[in-house]
């Protein structure tokens, strides 16, 4: 008897010390997934073979009101030669709609997305590819006012893919408040104001020795000055993001970026050159730039990402000039030097 009361009491204390655990697990396992997962669970879905490289989730300031912010995320993936980002902002931001573009933006089409909860949704398919060369093609929409998503894809891909991978994507219940979807409705076109005094959609010049940019941001370098081994900006930040972007595309060691337009720096932008169907001449002239900012994508607030084969860099706009790590990007040293100069 007195064998059968322990194990009795022994079983009590074993099942009063598993219960909670258990229901501490329930919470969790109901948990919704997060913004990546989802857009994982689509991505290998309609698109399988392609692994997920980077996410990042940021806030931005709203361009409808300097009180407001705006939550952005978004989700990289590589394979099969393409590199696409998958992007989502909720906060006060316009519409996606042909009358609320950014100036200079180039839309291809405008598909019909039947979205779980939503309807159907009347998206823009825009391209950045121009005479310098391909660029991303993107495929954007709101789900609902306040409620915005973007595909950006650099390489080859099919407007029936980009369709087919918007709505794979999960029912999205996120809510906005009463004074974002205000914002929005009250939402004016957005104005380029020009650069340098010249006017015109993103116009740009050297005059200021400062990478500027304005409207899209597939024009932001191609209007900038030639670097190359002795020329006269071969020093200085903007050197120094020539660097980066080479990085970025795997073609420079970041322990070899000193802001220095050099004999190495020559060679890997030769080598980035070959790789891109250019000639391979190791100078950055406008077909190089051209083609390099063809594959900046924006999110809103001045956030502009490069889109690497090896890396992602993210880049600030602000007042229409270039930051990167909180350094402005003239063609000196001008308010410091970047990192890793």
């Amino acid at each position: 008897m007195r064998v059968r009361s322990a194990l009795r009491y022994a079983l009590v204390i074993v099942v009063t010390a598993v219960l909670p655990l258990g229901l501490a697990v329930r919470p969790a396992q109901a948990q919704a997934p997060d913004f990546t997962t989802m857009a994982g669970r689509a991505v290998a879905k309609v698109m399988p073979g392609h692994a997920l490289r980077e996410q990042a989730a940021r806030r931005l300031g709203s361009p409808l009101h300097k009180s407001q912010r705006v939550r952005l995320n978004t989700a990289t993936f590589t394979g099969h030669g393409r590199v696409f980002v998958v992007a989502r902002t909720v906060g006060a931001m316009r519409e996606v709609t042909r009358a609320q573009a950014a100036p200079g933006t180039r839309v291809t089409a405008q598909p019909a997305l039947r979205r779980p909860g939503a309807g159907t949704r009347r998206a823009l398919v825009t391209s950045s590819a121009d005479e310098w060369g391909p660029g991303l093609t993107t495929l954007s929409w709101s789900e609902r006012p306040g409620v915005n998503y973007r595909i950006a894809v650099r390489g080859p891909v099919t407007q029936r893919d980009l369709v087919r991978l918007a709505q794979a994507l999960p029912k999205d219940g996120t809510k906005v408040s009463k004074k974002v979807r205000s914002l929005v409705a009250g939402a004016r076109p957005p104005v380029d104001p020009g650069v340098d005094g010249s006017g015109g959609v993103g116009v740009q010049g050297t005059g200021n020795k400062i990478v500027d940019g304005a409207g899209v941001a597939s024009n932001d370098l191609s209007d900038e000055a030639t670097l190359c081994n002795g020329c006269g900006y071969w020093s200085g930040n903007y050197a120094g993001m020539f660097q980066y972007l080479l990085y970025a595309d795997g073609k420079m060691a970041y322990s070899s970026i000193d802001c220095q337009f050099g004999g190495q720096t020559a060679s890997a932008a030769a080598n980035w050159q070959a790789a891109n169907g250019l000639a391979a001449d190791g100078i950055a002239g406008p077909d190089t730039r051209g083609r390099m900012d063809n594959y900046l994508a924006e999110y809103g607030d001045g956030y502009v990402d490069y889109l690497g084969t090896s890396r992602i860099l993210s880049f600030r706009r602000i007042s229409d000039l270039y930051y990167y790590g909180g350094t402005q990007i003239t063609y000196g040293y001008g308010g410091g030097r970047l990192p890793a100069c």
